[in-house]
Protein backbone atom coordinates (compact mmCIF):
# COMPACT_ATOMS: atom_id res chain seq x y z
CA UNK A 1 0.00 0.00 0.00
CA UNK A 2 2.84 2.38 0.87
CA UNK A 3 4.60 1.71 -2.43
CA UNK A 4 1.40 2.20 -4.43
CA UNK A 5 0.56 5.45 -2.61
CA UNK A 6 4.04 6.90 -3.19
CA UNK A 7 3.89 5.88 -6.85
CA UNK A 8 0.54 7.64 -7.22
CA UNK A 9 1.64 10.84 -5.48
CA UNK A 10 5.09 11.12 -7.06
CA UNK A 11 4.53 9.85 -10.61
CA UNK A 12 1.09 8.86 -11.87
CA UNK A 13 -0.81 11.91 -10.64
CA UNK A 14 1.79 14.48 -11.65
CA UNK A 15 2.24 12.76 -15.04
CA UNK A 16 -1.45 13.12 -15.86
CA UNK A 17 -1.44 16.81 -14.87
CA UNK A 18 1.60 17.46 -17.06
CA UNK A 19 0.03 15.75 -20.08
CA UNK A 20 -3.19 17.73 -19.67
CA UNK A 21 -1.24 20.98 -19.35
CA UNK A 22 0.59 20.28 -22.63
CA UNK A 23 -2.66 19.38 -24.38
CA UNK A 24 -4.48 22.50 -23.13
CA UNK A 25 -1.65 24.89 -24.05
CA UNK A 26 -0.66 23.19 -27.35
CA UNK A 27 -3.62 21.12 -28.58
CA UNK A 28 -2.54 21.23 -32.23
CA UNK A 29 0.97 19.98 -31.50
CA UNK A 30 -0.19 17.38 -28.96
CA UNK A 31 -2.79 15.92 -31.33
CA UNK A 32 -5.78 13.72 -30.58
CA UNK A 33 -3.65 10.68 -29.77
CA UNK A 34 -2.48 12.54 -26.65
CA UNK A 35 -6.01 12.19 -25.29
CA UNK A 36 -5.62 8.42 -25.39
CA UNK A 37 -2.40 8.67 -23.38
CA UNK A 38 -4.10 10.94 -20.87
CA UNK A 39 -7.00 8.51 -20.49
CA UNK A 40 -4.60 5.60 -19.92
CA UNK A 41 -2.77 7.61 -17.23
CA UNK A 42 -6.06 8.43 -15.50
CA UNK A 43 -7.24 4.80 -15.72
CA UNK A 44 -3.93 3.60 -14.25
CA UNK A 45 -4.35 5.99 -11.33
CA UNK A 46 -7.98 4.96 -10.87
CA UNK A 47 -7.15 1.26 -10.95
CA UNK A 48 -4.28 1.61 -8.45
CA UNK A 49 -6.43 3.69 -6.12
CA UNK A 50 -9.28 1.16 -6.29
CA UNK A 51 -6.80 -1.69 -5.75
CA UNK A 52 -5.50 -0.13 -2.53
CA UNK A 53 -9.04 0.27 -1.19
CA UNK A 54 -10.19 -3.17 -2.36
CA UNK A 55 -7.17 -5.11 -1.04
CA UNK A 56 -7.39 -3.55 2.42
CA UNK A 57 -11.15 -4.01 2.50
CA UNK A 58 -11.13 -7.76 1.78
CA UNK A 59 -8.09 -8.51 3.96
CA UNK A 60 -9.26 -11.15 6.45
CA UNK A 61 -7.12 -9.96 9.38
CA UNK A 62 -8.32 -6.38 9.01
CA UNK A 63 -11.97 -7.42 8.76
CA UNK A 64 -11.61 -9.57 11.86
CA UNK A 65 -9.80 -6.99 13.99
CA UNK A 66 -11.72 -3.89 12.79
CA UNK A 67 -15.22 -5.07 11.77
CA UNK A 68 -16.71 -1.62 12.38
CA UNK A 69 -14.63 -0.16 9.55
CA UNK A 70 -13.91 -3.00 7.11
CA UNK A 71 -16.78 -4.90 5.53
CA UNK A 72 -18.65 -2.43 3.34
CA UNK A 73 -18.06 -4.44 0.11
CA UNK A 74 -20.60 -7.30 -0.30
CA UNK A 75 -19.41 -10.90 0.15
CA UNK A 76 -20.97 -11.96 -3.16
CA UNK A 77 -18.18 -12.40 -5.76
CA UNK A 78 -20.27 -10.96 -8.58
CA UNK A 79 -21.13 -7.82 -6.62
CA UNK A 80 -17.51 -7.47 -5.51
CA UNK A 81 -16.27 -7.51 -9.09
CA UNK A 82 -19.00 -5.10 -10.15
CA UNK A 83 -18.13 -2.76 -7.28
CA UNK A 84 -14.40 -2.84 -8.02
CA UNK A 85 -14.34 -2.62 -11.82
CA UNK A 86 -17.44 -0.68 -12.75
CA UNK A 87 -17.67 1.64 -9.78
CA UNK A 88 -14.53 2.10 -7.66
CA UNK A 89 -12.09 2.20 -10.60
CA UNK A 90 -14.26 4.50 -12.69
CA UNK A 91 -15.01 6.84 -9.78
CA UNK A 92 -11.29 7.23 -9.09
CA UNK A 93 -10.54 7.70 -12.80
CA UNK A 94 -13.12 10.46 -13.21
CA UNK A 95 -11.98 12.04 -9.95
CA UNK A 96 -8.39 12.06 -11.17
CA UNK A 97 -9.31 13.56 -14.55
CA UNK A 98 -11.43 16.30 -13.00
CA UNK A 99 -8.84 17.36 -10.44
CA UNK A 100 -5.97 17.09 -12.95
CA UNK A 101 -7.82 19.26 -15.48
CA UNK A 102 -8.26 21.89 -12.75
CA UNK A 103 -4.53 21.97 -11.99
CA UNK A 104 -3.65 22.06 -15.69
CA UNK A 105 -6.02 24.99 -16.23
CA UNK A 106 -4.44 26.94 -13.37
CA UNK A 107 -0.97 26.25 -14.78
CA UNK A 108 -2.14 27.47 -18.21
CA UNK A 109 -3.14 30.89 -16.84
CA UNK A 110 -0.83 33.73 -15.97
CA UNK A 111 -0.53 32.23 -12.48
CA UNK A 112 1.52 29.41 -14.00
CA UNK A 113 3.14 26.75 -11.87
CA UNK A 114 3.21 29.17 -8.93
CA UNK A 115 -0.58 29.22 -9.00
CA UNK A 116 -0.74 25.43 -8.85
CA UNK A 117 1.67 25.38 -5.91
CA UNK A 118 -0.40 28.07 -4.22
CA UNK A 119 -3.67 26.14 -4.49
CA UNK A 120 -2.37 22.62 -3.89
CA UNK A 121 0.21 23.66 -1.30
CA UNK A 122 -2.34 25.83 0.50
CA UNK A 123 -4.76 22.92 0.77
CA UNK A 124 -2.03 20.67 2.16
CA UNK A 125 -1.03 23.30 4.74
CA UNK A 126 -4.65 23.71 5.83
CA UNK A 127 -4.96 19.95 6.19
CA UNK A 128 -1.75 19.72 8.24
CA UNK A 129 -3.02 22.55 10.46
CA UNK A 130 -6.31 20.65 10.89
CA UNK A 131 -4.38 17.57 12.02
CA UNK A 132 -2.20 19.59 14.40
CA UNK A 133 -5.16 21.38 15.99
CA UNK A 134 -6.87 18.05 16.61
CA UNK A 135 -3.61 16.56 17.98
CA UNK A 136 -3.74 13.96 15.26
CA UNK A 137 -0.58 14.78 13.31
CA UNK A 138 1.66 11.85 14.30
CA UNK A 139 1.31 8.70 12.23
CA UNK A 140 0.58 5.31 13.83
CA UNK A 141 4.01 3.48 13.76
CA UNK A 142 5.85 3.30 17.10
CA UNK A 143 8.63 5.71 16.23
CA UNK A 144 10.68 8.08 18.37
CA UNK A 145 9.61 11.73 18.24
CA UNK A 146 12.23 12.91 15.73
CA UNK A 147 11.31 10.12 13.32
CA UNK A 148 7.59 10.54 13.99
CA UNK A 149 7.64 14.21 12.96
CA UNK A 150 9.29 13.41 9.63
CA UNK A 151 7.06 10.42 8.94
CA UNK A 152 3.95 12.34 9.97
CA UNK A 153 4.78 15.19 7.57
CA UNK A 154 5.53 12.83 4.65
CA UNK A 155 2.57 10.53 5.25
CA UNK A 156 -0.02 13.24 5.79
CA UNK A 157 1.16 15.05 2.64
CA UNK A 158 1.19 11.91 0.47
CA UNK A 159 -2.24 10.79 1.68
CA UNK A 160 -3.70 14.25 1.07
CA UNK A 161 -2.37 14.31 -2.50
CA UNK A 162 -3.57 10.77 -3.23
CA UNK A 163 -7.08 11.45 -1.89
CA UNK A 164 -7.36 14.79 -3.70
CA UNK A 165 -6.37 13.31 -7.05
CA UNK A 166 -7.77 9.78 -6.85
CA UNK A 167 -10.34 9.66 -4.06
CA UNK A 168 -8.87 6.44 -2.65
CA UNK A 169 -11.59 5.20 -0.28
CA UNK A 170 -9.27 3.43 2.14
CA UNK A 171 -7.75 6.69 3.36
CA UNK A 172 -10.95 7.71 5.11
CA UNK A 173 -9.64 5.48 7.91
CA UNK A 174 -9.21 7.37 11.24
CA UNK A 175 -5.53 6.38 11.30
CA UNK A 176 -5.12 8.05 7.90
CA UNK A 177 -7.17 11.07 6.82
CA UNK A 178 -10.42 10.50 8.68
CA UNK A 179 -13.94 10.26 7.29
CA UNK A 180 -14.98 13.91 7.47
CA UNK A 181 -11.71 15.28 6.07
CA UNK A 182 -11.91 12.65 3.30
CA UNK A 183 -15.45 13.65 2.27
CA UNK A 184 -14.66 17.37 2.35
CA UNK A 185 -11.61 16.78 0.15
CA UNK A 186 -13.72 14.76 -2.30
CA UNK A 187 -16.32 17.51 -2.62
CA UNK A 188 -13.73 20.28 -2.96
CA UNK A 189 -11.81 18.28 -5.57
CA UNK A 190 -14.96 18.29 -7.71
CA UNK A 191 -15.57 22.01 -7.24
CA UNK A 192 -11.94 23.01 -7.83
CA UNK A 193 -11.82 22.47 -11.64
CA UNK A 194 -14.84 24.75 -12.15
CA UNK A 195 -13.07 27.49 -10.17
CA UNK A 196 -9.95 26.89 -12.27
CA UNK A 197 -12.00 27.06 -15.48
CA UNK A 198 -13.43 30.40 -14.39
CA UNK A 199 -9.92 31.77 -13.84
CA UNK A 200 -8.84 30.30 -17.17
CA UNK A 201 -11.74 31.98 -19.02
CA UNK A 202 -10.85 35.39 -17.57
CA UNK A 203 -7.18 34.99 -18.39
CA UNK A 204 -7.00 33.60 -21.94
CA UNK A 205 -7.80 35.24 -25.26
CA UNK A 206 -11.05 34.91 -27.17
CA UNK A 207 -9.38 32.54 -29.67
CA UNK A 208 -9.58 29.75 -27.13
CA UNK A 209 -13.34 30.10 -26.60
CA UNK A 210 -14.07 26.86 -28.44
CA UNK A 211 -11.56 24.86 -26.42
CA UNK A 212 -12.89 26.38 -23.21
CA UNK A 213 -16.44 25.35 -24.11
CA UNK A 214 -15.29 21.79 -24.78
CA UNK A 215 -13.50 21.65 -21.42
CA UNK A 216 -16.60 22.96 -19.66
CA UNK A 217 -18.78 20.30 -21.31
CA UNK A 218 -16.27 17.63 -20.31
CA UNK A 219 -16.21 18.79 -16.69
CA UNK A 220 -20.01 18.92 -16.46
CA UNK A 221 -20.41 15.49 -18.04
CA UNK A 222 -17.64 14.05 -15.86
CA UNK A 223 -19.20 15.47 -12.71
CA UNK A 224 -22.66 14.09 -13.61
CA UNK A 225 -21.20 10.62 -14.28
CA UNK A 226 -19.14 10.80 -11.08
CA UNK A 227 -22.31 11.55 -9.09
CA UNK A 228 -24.19 8.67 -10.72
CA UNK A 229 -21.35 6.23 -10.02
CA UNK A 230 -21.19 7.34 -6.40
CA UNK A 231 -24.93 6.77 -6.09
CA UNK A 232 -24.47 3.27 -7.56
CA UNK A 233 -21.57 2.64 -5.17
CA UNK A 234 -23.57 3.48 -2.07
CA UNK A 235 -26.47 1.40 -3.35
CA UNK A 236 -24.12 -1.57 -3.78
CA UNK A 237 -22.19 -1.52 -0.51
CA UNK A 238 -23.39 -2.31 3.00
CA UNK A 239 -25.03 1.00 3.91
CA UNK A 240 -24.38 0.47 7.64
CA UNK A 241 -20.80 1.62 6.94
CA UNK A 242 -21.95 5.03 5.68
CA UNK A 243 -20.87 6.67 8.94
CA UNK A 244 -17.23 5.82 8.18
CA UNK A 245 -17.31 8.34 5.33
CA UNK A 246 -18.17 11.19 7.72
CA UNK A 247 -16.52 10.09 10.97
CA UNK A 248 -14.69 12.64 13.13
CA UNK A 249 -12.64 10.28 15.31
CA UNK A 250 -8.95 11.03 15.70
CA UNK A 251 -6.43 8.18 15.62
CA UNK A 252 -6.13 8.04 19.46
CA UNK A 253 -9.92 8.08 19.83
CA UNK A 254 -10.25 5.25 17.32
CA UNK A 255 -7.63 3.08 19.03
CA UNK A 256 -9.21 3.78 22.42
CA UNK A 257 -12.61 2.67 21.11
CA UNK A 258 -11.12 -0.34 19.32
CA UNK A 259 -9.51 -1.58 22.53
CA UNK A 260 -12.68 -1.18 24.58
CA UNK A 261 -15.08 -2.71 22.05
CA UNK A 262 -13.00 -5.55 20.56
CA UNK A 263 -14.00 -9.01 21.75
CA UNK A 264 -10.85 -10.77 20.53
CA UNK A 265 -7.56 -10.45 22.43
CA UNK A 266 -5.73 -10.47 19.10
CA UNK A 267 -7.56 -7.30 18.01
CA UNK A 268 -6.86 -5.57 21.34
CA UNK A 269 -3.19 -6.57 21.19
CA UNK A 270 -2.81 -5.26 17.68
CA UNK A 271 -4.56 -2.01 18.58
CA UNK A 272 -2.44 -1.10 21.59
CA UNK A 273 0.98 -2.59 20.79
CA UNK A 274 1.25 -2.01 17.03
CA UNK A 275 0.34 1.66 17.22
CA UNK A 276 1.96 4.66 18.86
CA UNK A 277 1.93 4.34 22.64
CA UNK A 278 0.82 7.99 22.88
CA UNK A 279 -2.51 6.89 21.35
CA UNK A 280 -3.25 4.79 24.46
CA UNK A 281 -1.94 6.98 27.28
CA UNK A 282 -5.49 7.71 28.49
CA UNK A 283 -6.21 3.98 28.98
CA UNK A 284 -2.81 2.90 30.29
CA UNK A 285 -4.26 1.45 33.53
CA UNK A 286 -6.90 -0.51 31.61
CA UNK A 287 -4.24 -2.00 29.35
CA UNK A 288 -1.98 -2.93 32.28
CA UNK A 289 -4.89 -4.66 34.01
CA UNK A 290 -5.82 -6.53 30.82
CA UNK A 291 -2.22 -7.69 30.28
CA UNK A 292 -1.89 -8.86 33.91
CA UNK A 293 -5.11 -10.87 33.65
CA UNK A 294 -4.17 -12.64 30.42
CA UNK A 295 -0.41 -12.85 29.98
CA UNK A 296 -0.01 -16.18 31.79
CA UNK A 297 -2.45 -17.83 29.39
CA UNK A 298 -0.84 -16.12 26.39
CA UNK A 299 2.59 -17.44 27.35
CA UNK A 300 1.25 -20.95 27.81
CA UNK A 301 -0.90 -21.09 24.68
CA UNK A 302 1.49 -19.00 22.51
CA UNK A 303 -1.05 -17.78 19.91
CA UNK A 304 0.47 -16.60 16.63
CA UNK A 305 -0.38 -12.95 17.26
CA UNK A 306 1.27 -12.84 20.71
CA UNK A 307 4.74 -11.24 20.64
CA UNK A 308 5.85 -10.51 24.20
CA UNK A 309 8.77 -8.39 22.99
CA UNK A 310 6.22 -5.86 21.71
CA UNK A 311 4.88 -5.25 25.23
CA UNK A 312 6.72 -2.43 27.04
CA UNK A 313 8.37 -3.36 30.35
CA UNK A 314 6.05 -1.28 32.48
CA UNK A 315 2.99 -3.18 31.24
CA UNK A 316 4.31 -6.53 32.47
CA UNK A 317 3.70 -8.01 35.93
CA UNK A 318 6.89 -8.10 38.02
CA UNK A 319 7.29 -11.89 37.85
CA UNK A 320 6.94 -11.93 34.07
CA UNK A 321 9.27 -8.97 33.72
CA UNK A 322 11.93 -10.78 35.76
CA UNK A 323 11.38 -14.02 33.86
CA UNK A 324 11.97 -12.18 30.59
CA UNK A 325 15.34 -10.89 31.75
CA UNK A 326 14.51 -8.01 34.06
CA UNK A 327 16.52 -4.86 33.43
CA UNK A 328 18.49 -6.66 30.73
CA UNK A 329 15.41 -7.54 28.74
CA UNK A 330 16.11 -6.84 25.10
CA UNK A 331 13.82 -5.25 22.62
CA UNK A 332 13.80 -5.59 18.87
CA UNK A 333 17.35 -5.12 17.60
CA UNK A 334 16.00 -3.03 14.74
CA UNK A 335 14.14 -0.76 17.14
CA UNK A 336 17.25 -0.18 19.21
CA UNK A 337 19.38 0.59 16.17
CA UNK A 338 17.15 3.20 14.56
CA UNK A 339 15.25 4.51 17.60
CA UNK A 340 11.86 3.02 16.86
CA UNK A 341 10.80 3.01 20.50
CA UNK A 342 9.14 6.34 21.18
CA UNK A 343 9.86 6.17 24.93
CA UNK A 344 12.88 8.33 25.81
CA UNK A 345 14.40 5.69 28.14
CA UNK A 346 13.32 2.72 25.96
CA UNK A 347 11.22 1.48 28.86
CA UNK A 348 14.16 -0.55 30.24
CA UNK A 349 13.55 0.17 33.95
CA UNK A 350 10.48 -1.38 35.50
CA UNK A 351 8.53 1.33 37.42
CA UNK A 352 8.20 -0.90 40.49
Amino acid sequence: MLNKAIDLAAESISGCVLQLYVWITNPADAGTFALGSILISALTTGFTSALIAFNTEVDVSRCKSQPEFYGYIPDDNGLRGHCFVLIMTLISTLHNLSRSVGCALIAATSFGRTGVLFFVGGEILLYLAYKLVRRDFFYWPRLGTKFAIILGLINRTVVKVVVDFSGCIHFRHPLEMGGLAFSISMVWAQAFPFLALSLFKNDVSSTTTGATANIEIFLLAGFALWMLLNLAFFCTINISYLHTFFGTKTAPQYIYELFLTSKEDSAKFRAVFKNRSSYTESIREDIQKWVCENIVNWREEAPSWFKIEMIPDDYLPREVFEAEGGANRRRSRVGEMIGLDERPDNGRVHPA
